[in-house]
């Protein structure tokens, strides 16, 4: 049952992917269109789909899930933070790479994929887990990972409050926790238009794929680390750390596999806004999305076998 849900949840993600990079190739999507497309998902579907995840009937093991999920994601990103300035140490290179190969090793892109593999996985079970996470990765990002990118000395508290996706997380777990619910047909509403996420989100990975020169994104070695530690040695040891402590389920599966997500799109923004190697970030999150085609099924498939 568990390879067969792996091999339908994968072959639907190769398919919207593979659908998307033959209309970016075809000419249908432009490149304005799929900037408009990202704009649509960030900022208008993910948000309605992370409110329709709030619907889920109050119930002790979901909050009980939901509570383990910030403990372990406030410990990932202080022991992943720590280790990344320890690795750092050791690089002979400039001051830039360094500090944008720490964003970019820690900080994933869980709002643009791991959300929808997330409702693949287990519905909005696993949105409501996944806001959480988000939740997390929005403040230790719009604080220590914008201080240390912009160097001006304090944390940027209020940048995490204007972001779409915060805003609904927020919401989504105050509803939940509190009596109240959407009515039938406002919450068939959002849970209608928030079905678009998945489809639209493998579409505009497709077309990222399209620009993508290979010899570029081949040729970096700081690259190659960033990758390594994202997609293979964080979530193994996640998973093992979630085994020896005797955490499993739902809550475990979904915080290993958005462990080995690739690095976040919002390590390019910022890298370019306060002049760290942009074109490194660049080549980062081009390659290790693309490895992900590899290592994400292995991670699912472990976390699945394993801690279920």
């Amino acid at each position: 049952m568990i390879i067969g849900t792996l091999i339908e949840i994968i072959g639907k993600i190769f398919f919207m992917i593979l659908f998307g990079f033959v209309l970016k190739k075809a000419g249908i999507i432009t490149n304005e269109f799929q900037k408009g497309l990202s704009n649509l998902l960030l900022n208008a579907i993910l948000p309605v789909s992370i409110l329709s995840s709030s619907s889920n009937p109050f119930s002790k093991e979901l909050s009980r899930g939901l509570l383990i999920t910030a403990l372990l994601c406030f410990m990932y990103y202080i022991s992943t933070l720590i280790l990344t300035h320890l690795i750092t140490g050791t690089f002979k290179t400039d001051n830039s790479t360094k500090k944008i190969f720490i964003t970019m090793s820690v900080f994933a892109n869980v709002g643009f994929i791991g959300f929808p593999i997330a409702d693949e996985l287990f519905g909005s079970n696993g949105m409501l887990y996944t806001v959480i996470y988000n939740m997390f990765y929005q403040i230790f990002f719009f604080t220590y990972g914008t201080n240390l990118l912009s160097n001006k000395g304090k944390f940027n508290i209020s940048s995490i409050f204007k972001s779409p996706v915060t805003l609904s997380s927020f919401a989504a777990v105050i509803i939940y926790l509190s009596p109240y619910r959407f009515p039938v047909f406002i919450n068939e509403s959002l849970s209608t238009v928030g079905g678009m996420m998945v489809p639209l989100s493998m579409i505009i990975i497709g077309c990222t794929l399209v620009d993508i020169r290979p010899k570029e994104i081949l040729k970096d070695k700081y690259s190659y680390l960033v990758s390594l530690l994202r997609l293979l040695i964080f979530p193994l040891a996640v998973i093992g750390i979630l085994l020896l402590i005797g955490i499993k389920g739902e809550v475990a599966v979904i915080i290993a596999v958005l462990t080995g997500l690739p690095s976040g799109s919002l390590n390019v923004i910022l890298a370019e806004q306060y002049n760290c190697n942009p074109e490194y970030a660049a080549r980062t999150v081009i390659q290790s999305m693309i490895l992900m085609i590899v290592t994400l099924p292995v991670i699912i498939s472990l976390s699945l076998k394993l801690l279920i």
